[in-house]
C-alpha cells in the first residue's frame, strides 16, 4: 500500500505558505512517502493559497528526487486545455517523469463567475476540456499518471482509463464501495485507485489506525493520501501528522493493494447480464 500525503497550502503569508510547502515535499520524501499532493484553490477559497499548482511542483521537484509530485486538483473548467497539457508537460520532463496530474469539476462557484464560465456547466466542461487535454498530454502522463478527483461519480475516470482519487468519506459506512466496485468493474486498462483521508486533529494514533482499518474503501485501493485536520493547519502540525503516519501508521496499512477489485455494486448499478464481472474479490495484506 502506497503512502502520500496532501496539504491545501493555507497561511496568512503566500510566500512563507509556498516555501513551507516545498519543505513539507522535502521532508514527506525523507519520511518515505511515495506521493505528495497540493491542492489548487483559486482566490484564497477554503483558505488556499495556491491557484498555480504546477508552479509550485516544480520548485518541489528541484529539491526532491524520488517522491512523486501530485495536483488535487486542477479545477479543469477553468483551464485552457493546450496551455495546462504544456505546463504539465514540462512539469513531467523537469521531475523525471513523477508528476501525478489530478484534475476534478471545481467546487467554487466564485471562481467560476471570475473565470467567466457558469458553474453549473462545469462538469459537461470537464469533460470537453479532459478528452482535449488527453490528446495533447505525453502518452505516459495521460495514460499512468491522469486522475480524476472526485467525491461522488467515477464513470468518467473509467470510461478513459484515469486513475481514481477518491475523497468519498468513509463515515457512512460504505466508504464509496459501491462506485469503486463500478469502477474496477468498467475501468479501461488498469485500474488505479488513491483513497484521500483527513486525519483529523486530535485523534489519537491507534483511533487513526483503528478508522482506516475499517475503512471498507481500503481493500480498493493502491494508495492512501492522508492530510492534516483541519486544512487550515500550520507548517508544524503537517511535520507531525506526517511524523506519525509515516512511523506509526503506514506498517498497519500493509504493503499493497488490491491484488483484484472485488465486484459487488448495488442493486441500482447491476450491470447487464452479457456484461461479466471481471475480476474476484481482493485481499487486504496488513502487516504482521
Amino acid at each position: 500500500m502506497r503512502l502520500g500525503y496532501l496539504t491545501h497550502v493555507t497561511g496568512d503569508d503566500p510566500a512563507r505558505a509556498y516555501r513551507e510547502t516545498v519543505e513539507l515535499a522535502v521532508h514527506a520524501e525523507e519520511l518515505g512517502y511515495d506521493s505528495f499532493w497540493v491542492a489548487q484553490h483559486h482566490d484564497g477559497h477554503l483558505g488556499g493559497r495556491l491557484a498555480s499548482p504546477l508552479v509550485l511542483l516544480a520548485a518541489a521537484a528541484e529539491r526532491t528526487r524520488l517522491i512523486r509530485l501530485g495536483t488535487a486538483a486542477v479545477a479543469l473548467p477553468l483551464e485552457d486545455p493546450r496551455r495546462l497539457a504544456e505546463d504539465a508537460a514540462a512539469l513531467d520532463a523537469l521531475s523525471g517523469g513523477r508528476l501525478e496530474l489530478g484534475i476534478g469539476v471545481g467546487a467554487d462557484p466564485t471562481a467560476s463567475q471570475r473565470f467567466g464560465r457558469r458553474h453549473d456547466d462545469r462538469r459537461a466542461d470537464t469533460l470537453a476540456t479532459l478528452d482535449v487535454l488527453l490528446e495533447l498530454l505525453p502518452t505516459a502522463l495521460a495514460e499512468q499518471r491522469t486522475w480524476w478527483a472526485t467525491a461522488s461519480s467515477s464513470d468518467a475516470a473509467a470510461d478513459r482509463g484515469l486513475g481514481l482519487l477518491s475523497g468519498k468519506p468513509a463515515v457512512d459506512g460504505s466508504g464509496g464501495v459501491p462506485d469503486l466496485a463500478r469502477y474496477w468493474t468498467y475501468a479501461r486498462g488498469v485500474p488505479r485507485v488513491a483513497l484521500s483521508r483527513p486525519l483529523p486533529a486530535g485523534h489519537s494514533t491507534g483511533r487513526i489506525i483503528d478508522d482506516l482499518l475499517a475503512d471498507a474503501a481500503l481493500p480498493w485501493a493502491g494508495e492512501v493520501v492522508v492530510q492534516a485536520q483541519p486544512a487550515t493547519a500550520t507548517a508544524d502540525v503537517h511535520r507531525e501528522v506526517m511524523e506519525r503516519t509515516a512511523r506509526y501508521v503506514r506498517p498497519f496499512l500493509g504493503v499493497a493493494g488490491p491484488a483484484h477489485p472485488p465486484p459487488v455494486p448495488q442493486a441500482d448499478d447491476e450491470p447487464d447480464d452479457d456484461v461479466p464481472l471481471l475480476r474476484p474479490r481482493p485481499v487486504l495484506r496488513t502487516a504482521r
